[in-house]
């Protein structure tokens, strides 16, 4: 093993560039990074900065170490592109210590497949995505700052011209057939972005039987242009299985959603069926967002897909809409939505704001669409409300030929035939 020292200035230093530094690298070595401004216009840098196999980058602190994109690079879609990044992460890689900032595109880019460790780091102010994860096997992010990430306000279209897309989130991961897809995210400060703190999803092109997981702790996501923590299992492919766990986050002022779980929705051919997803909502502190936690089950023509969710022990406060929003499907002009099922659990959760703070529909629908055999299946188990239960938990059918199974022995709620989503 090797250190490289960096410095622009420093005479005694192994290279004035990082460029230089990196060719020179070999796995094992570790790349030491003294302070200054790295950029192509100030030290003659060629972007992007890509970090090789098992070489750990190590700044002097991401308040003396920066990295400057000038703005190099714009935001990609269908496929979003790894390598329009400032820097990119090899296989078993680290970046520790420094702050990368000004891209025009991502801050920082993983290709599939690789391993690599992102620490200490401060990543901000790009035009797209602040770190994309492009199928990667492991991806660990810890002890970050973001800020101010997709800028350039990104908003791609869609196959079927569906949804209102934004891209330009601090976290960024898509989920690729053939890969472990694992991240560890801990311990980040995120403020302000275009989209989401976080986003793990599956695009459309993919085949099916994609699996992925993220473990999402202490993390502090605060003014997103969208949510805190977004996650999909699937926007296409079937039989895929995604596994969240995220806990002690806080999640703050959020312009709709402190976090958001989706079963299945298609953007494109072909149709989502028979995926999965497992996901535990534990012990987060949820303020200021217009909804605490919004669960949807599947849209469009989806069929067969299942969701488990359990939401114990969060805080949450809300003055819009509800604390917590279960739909189970979601009916589409000219389509049918059938046969899918979300089971979910809400025990020992503090809930306060406005009435009803919990509100579970099993399908919700517009003129023209077909919606049946889809279940919503709830356990209510000592949650903390302002007001009593039959006020706090509101639950509907909603389209006829769908139901919500409410288990017996648990806390008083409320049944109507009306649409209770608002």
């Amino acid at each position: 093993m090797s250190a490289i020292y960096v410095h622009p200035e420093h005479a005694g230093a192994d290279a004035a560039t990082l460029s230089t530094a990196l060719a020179m690298a070999q796995e094992g070595d570790v790349v030491l990074v003294g302070p200054g401004v790295y950029s192509p216009s100030r030290t003659g840098e060629v972007l992007p900065l890509r970090i090789p196999t098992g070489v750990a980058v190590e700044g002097a602190g991401s308040e003396r170490c920066i990295v400057d994109g000038e703005r190099l690079f714009e935001p990609s879609f269908g496929p979003i592109r790894p390598d329009l990044a400032v820097v990119v992460l090899g296989d078993g890689s680290r970046l520790s210590g420094v702050e990368v900032t000004n891209g025009g595109g991502h801050g920082i880019g993983a290709p599939p497949s690789i391993s690599a460790t992102v620490q200490d780091c401060a990543i901000t102010r790009h035009g797209d995505h602040g770190v994309f994860l492009c199928g990667v096997d492991q991806a660990v992010i810890v002890g970050c700052t973001f800020r101010d990430n997709g800028l350039k306000r990104f908003r791609p279209s869609l196959p079927r011209g569906t949804g209102s897309p934004q891209q330009g989130h601090q976290i960024f991961a898509e989920a690729r057939h053939g890969q472990r897809n694992r991240l560890v995210i801990a311990d980040n400060t995120m403020h302000g972005c275009f989209a989401d703190g976080v986003a793990f999803v599956c695009f459309y092109p993919e085949p099916d039987g994609v699996t992925f997981e993220a473990t999402i702790v202490r993390n502090t996501v605060e003014a997103s242009g969208r949510g805190g923590l977004l996650f999909a299992c699937s926007f296409g492919p079937s039989a895929n299985h995604q596994r969240i766990v995220a806990t002690g986050n806080v999640l703050r002022d959020n312009r709709q959603y402190g976090i958001q779980a989706v079963v299945a929705s298609p953007h494109a051919d072909p149709v989502p069926r028979g995926n999965r997803l497992d996901a535990l909502f534990a012990a987060n502190e949820i303020v200021g967002n217009p909804i605490g936690i919004f669960v949807r089950g599947a849209g469009g023509e989806c069929r067969q897909n299942v969701g488990d969710v359990v939401i114990d022990r969060n805080t949450i406060s809300t003055t819009e809409r509800h604390a917590i929003r279960v739909v189970g499907a979601i009916g589409v002009d000219g389509v049918e939505t059938a046969d899918n099922v979300l089971r979910v659990a809400l025990s020992r959760n503090v809930l306060s704001g406005s009435l009803p703070a919990v509100a579970i529909q099993a399908a919700a629908s517009v003129p023209g669409s077909t919606t049946h055999g889809n279940v919503v299946s709830l356990r209510l188990l000592e949650n903390a409300v302002g007001g009593a239960p039959e006020q706090a938990f509101a639950v509907s059918d909603g389209s006829e030929g769908n139901r919500v199974e409410v288990e017996a022995g648990g806390q008083g709620y409320s049944r109507t035939s009306e649409d209770v989503l608002g």
